[in-house]
Formats: structure tokens, C-alpha cells, sequence
């Protein structure tokens, strides 16, 4: 390992999953996590300037209490020395072969990050996998075309469920009251909704929605299910389970 080592600092995404025995924890909560599991990982991390430094580590989509994601994502950027440190500790096999120029692109440790991360994550968040990713002028939030959600519910059958969603989707809008501390702002569900797929048959009865994003903007699913009361459907979304599997991307 001798002579100067130069590294091309770059952003790693990573992609995991939100379990089933995590569900009911904020996005705060998971983001906190992460990041101790980062911390505990030795990732380098970069980190902000100012008297409190943060982790430059960026979430995206955050769920609501009580949904689980097969798919969620979390942008990192490393630190360009750490970097180098970590490839002396735990990646000494990436200058082998000879490299041009002494560069190490982060590529040569992506499974040396991902084994320290997966050792240290909690139970209920699992690494699903590693990427590096060029800087670019439009943000991940902004990428985000849709997203895709498995409900189960065991309140209603599938055929009246099924009744009550046709209704909801034959409207040209279903406009609905969202009440946050001094403020009540109307969004209409209908336009966020790209479509709505009841199992046949299904027992508890379960459906796919795929619900639209627009500049970061988006609805969640248990505000479409609130709606179908005015469909003849009340449901309260306590008891239904909530999963969102896939991110759709531009």
C-alpha cells in the first residue's frame, strides 16, 4: 500500500427494506437507525460543516406510520479520505492488478460497505443492495414516477371491495379534507390514483394501488381507503396492513 492513493469521491444509493417488524416506526425513526447503523458500520461518511455536523445522507419517499416497504431507498456520500482509509482496513485486495494511476473507484468496496452495513443494521431493516450513483441536477425525490402498494383487508370481501373501488375510479375527482396543526388543505385523491387492482377471491381481501408522484408530491393509500366510505365502504384503516413494494422511477 505504498505511494499516494487517490479515490474519486462518489454517492452510493442504497436500497432496503422497511419490515413488517418495523412498520410502526416514523420515518424519524428509521432514518435514525440508519444512520446508527452507518456509524456502526465505520461507513465514512461525509459530513456537513457548521457547529452541529450532520451525516450527508439523503431519504426519499418517507412512509407513514404503519407501512412497511419492500423497496426504499437512501442516498450517502462518502468522505474522499475516509474513503481511501477504508479501503486500507477493509479492501486491501482492490489495488492488486495493478490500477492505472493508483485511482480506487468505491466500486472496488461496495461488498466490503454492504457486509459492514448488513452486520450492523437492526432487526427489521435488511440491505437489499448498493449502487453508485453520478451526482445529477434533478434530485431522486423527482424521479419517483409512482409508487405501488399492497393492501389486506379483513373487514370487507373482495367483491364488495371491488364494488366500492369501481366507484372511486369512475369519478373525476373525490376531493378529500387533509387536517395538519393550524392548517386544512384539500387534495384530490382521484388524480393521484393511476389505478386499483382487487385481487379476486383474495382472503383477507387484498388490492394493489399504484398511486401517482408529481415533484415529490403525492397521497397515501389509507386516504383513498378513508374516501370509500362515501362508496359504501367504511373501513378503518387500523386494521388494514399496508406494504409498499415498488418504487417507479422516470
Amino acid at each position: 500500500m505504498s505511494g499516494s492513493l487517490k479515490v474519486l469521491p462518489m454517492r452510493v444509493r442504497v436500497r432496503y427494506t422497511k419490515g413488517d417488524t418495523v412498520r410502526f416506526l416514523s420515518h424519524l425513526d428509521i432514518a435514525r437507525n440508519l444512520r446508527m447503523a452507518l456509524a456502526g458500520a465505520k461507513w465514512p461518511v461525509a459530513m456537513t460543516q457548521g457547529y452541529s455536523p450532520k451525516m450527508k445522507v439523503s431519504f426519499y419517499a418517507p412512509l407513514p406510520v404503519g407501512t412497511a416497504g419492500d423497496e426504499e431507498y437512501m442516498d450517502v456520500v462518502l468522505d474522499t479520505k475516509g474513503i481511501a482509509d477504508f479501503i486500507r482496513a477493509k479492501a486491501q485486495g482492490a489495488l492488486s492488478g495493478g490500477n492505472a494511476g493508483r485511482h480506487v473507484r468505491l466500486a472496488h468496496v461496495l461488498t466490503p460497505l454492504a457486509q459492514a452495513l448488513s452486520a450492523a443494521l437492526p432487526k427489521g431493516i435488511a440491505l437489499k443492495g448498493l449502487y453508485i450513483v453520478p451526482d445529477s441536477k434533478s434530485s431522486f425525490e423527482s424521479q419517483i414516477r409512482a409508487s405501488l402498494y399492497r393492501v389486506e383487508t379483513e373487514e370487507v370481501t373482495a367483491e364488495a371491495l371491488s364494488s366500492a373501488m369501481a366507484e372511486f375510479l369512475a369519478q373525476a375527482q373525490v376531493l378529500s379534507e387533509l387536517r395538519r396543526p393550524g392548517q386544512t388543505k384539500t387534495v384530490d385523491l382521484r388524480k393521484f390514483v393511476e389505478s386499483i387492482d382487487v385481487v379476486p377471491n383474495s382472503c383477507p381481501a387484498t388490492f394493489f394501488m399504484k398511486i401517482r408522484h408529481e415533484n415529490g408530491r403525492t397521497v397515501r393509500p389509507q386516504w383513498v381507503i378513508d374516501s370509500l366510505a362515501r362508496f359504501g365502504m367504511d373501513v378503518d384503516t387500523a386494521e388494514v396492513i399496508v406494504d409498499r413494494i415498488k418504487l417507479y422511477l422516470e
